[in-house]
């Protein structure tokens, strides 16, 4: 098992699942490990982001396991070196939470991070059945509601910059701009409303969605000379991103158009 960050440069998540190619359809397995050593290379290289960079977007670390598919916890978390559990990463049964996992990746990282997941073993390995999310999406501090073209602007910025700072170099070169917007609902089955505060009044912006983001353009905020972003329909996260068109291109889902 591997992970996949920023899906390959958008998502920020760590997926219990390898990015397969076209033609790969190898299975999960009842038991899969990856590499724990570059969890805190990531860690660190996050710490040394300047507070100049967090004022409007930042992170939060806080790696829990995600059912997507209705299924079941997995049975064990852990560590392992040679094939041998050297240290188990108890979770939250209710939340997913693995309050361990940073400390016990950086204590220990040549050793391997590994799952069984049996009801899952004859899925493909880049199934998002049972996710498993390190908190890497920077996300905007406030979610009020309302959000001004400043600090949109500056958060276009700085969440690039955070992306840069989890890729490697070579990659860090070819990261598009963050200035779109996704909409994160913390209740997925609400739909938001995304709205440009102009002279004029509020006018309804176009939305793309991609998998769980409902996604509006700096672009077109800043053409309809808006002073604010304005987003209705329940409690959310705002993330900087990459326009649907990178988003797909890096293989994060389908985009389709909504208004």
């Amino acid at each position: 098992m591997k992970y996949a960050i920023v899906s390959s440069i958008v998502t920020v998540s760590f997926l219990f699942g390898q990015t397969s190619l076209a033609n790969d359809v190898e299975l999960r397995g009842e038991t899969f490990c990856f590499p724990a050593k570059d969890v805190p290379k990531l860690v660190r290289k996050l710490s040394e982001v300047k507070a100049d960079r967090r004022d409007i977007v930042d992170v939060q670390l806080a790696p829990r396991f995600i059912i997507k598919d209705e299924g079941v916890w997995p049975e064990r978390f852990y560590l392992a070196e040679n094939g041998v559990e050297v240290t188990p990463l108890p979770f939250s049964q209710e939340t997913g939470a693995v309050p361990t996992f940073l400390d016990a990746t950086s204590a220990r990282p040549e050793s391997d991070i590994c799952i069984d997941d049996p009801t899952r073993a004859d899925r493909p390995r880049d199934d998002e059945g049972l996710y498993f999310e390190m908190g890497l999406s920077p996300f905007f501090k406030t979610s009020t509601g309302a959000h001004s073209l400043a600090e949109l602007e500056k958060g276009a910025k700085d969440g690039k910059k955070f992306y840069k700072t989890m890729l490697p170099s070579w990659a860090a070169l070819l990261m598009p701009d963050a200035d779109y917007f996704a909409i994160r609902m913390l209740d997925p089955n609400l739909k938001p409303m995304a709205f440009a505060l102009t002279g004029q009044g509020e006018m309804a912006l176009d939305i793309k969605v991609v998998k769980d983001m409902w996604i509006v353009s700096l672009d077109d905020i800043q053409a309809l000379q808006a002073s604010k972003l304005i987003v209705r329909g329940g409690a959310y996260n705002l993330q900087p991103v990459p326009s649907p068109k990178n988003l797909v291109r890096f293989g994060w889902g389908d985009a389709t158009d909504e208004k």
